[in-house]
């Protein structure tokens, strides 16, 4: 998705086409809170049924949330202002709400981008849907945490899950070809080889096929067992 889109043009998609979008961009790891707001947030609202009081209120306390990270109020954003909840708050008070849930996810995405993972990992951890594309993304995202802490292993394993997780087959492609990268950064050339071959045959009409093939080449190159020159 074009980043430069307008929100107007954003809130015209699909919701399926939002939720994928989101995926997408927090996994690449250039997503900002903007973007964030602008895909998953105008979405959600429509995703999930205001049944209770406590939902009706935390999607009230979030929506005055995202105008803050739309301003770039990070701080406020988390720790929230007088009697405003921040995502913090909301996370404690409603937790058990579609909107608190979805406010462990920008929480998450913020503690990621501010380069506090083991932080981040908690939210994303505690992060549940049914979509499992999202889903996915979350899993991802924890996977991302443990690249920043260069528990390369740790992320292999995550990424594999958020792919086994994933019903787009792009996202399939996508999230494995990050578990065979951080096998690499591991010290596992061998078993990056094998995750490389599988996007291969698997997913050859994704974009991720030609990365993961490019990364067969030069591990060829480099003398590793069980590649094609």
């Amino acid at each position: 998705m074009n980043t430069d889109q307008s929100p107007k043009a954003l809130t015209e998609l699909s919701l399926t086409d939002k939720m994928l979008a989101f995926a997408i961009k927090q996994q690449k790891l250039i997503i900002g809170l903007v973007v964030l707001i602008c895909v998953a947030g105008g979405s959600y609202f429509l995703w999930m049924q205001k049944t209770t009081a406590d939902e009706n209120n935390a999607s009230l306390a979030l929506a005055k949330v995202t105008a803050w990270i739309q301003t770039g109020d990070l701080a406020r954003s988390v720790d929230g202002e007088g009697s405003t909840k921040g995502l913090k708050g909301i996370v404690s008070s409603y937790s058990g709400t579609p909107s608190g849930n979805m406010a462990r996810l920008y929480l998450a995405t913020i503690y990621f981008t501010s380069n506090k993972p083991d932080e981040a990992l908690v939210m994303y951890n505690a992060f549940t849907s049914p979509n499992k594309d999202l889903q996915a993304s979350a899993q991802a995202g924890a996977a991302s945490c443990h690249v920043q802490k260069k528990a390369f292993a740790e992320a292999a394993a995550g990424y594999e899950k958020a792919s086994a997780t994933a019903e787009n087959e792009a996202l399939k492609a996508m999230y494995l070809n990050k578990a065979a990268e951080s096998l690499v950064a591991a010290g596992s050339p061998d078993k990056a080889a094998k995750l490389f071959d599988e996007i291969v045959n698997k997913w050859p009409g994704t974009s991720f096929a030609g990365v993961a093939q490019r990364s067969l080449w030069r591990l060829s190159g480099e003398g590793v067992q069980g590649t094609k020159p």
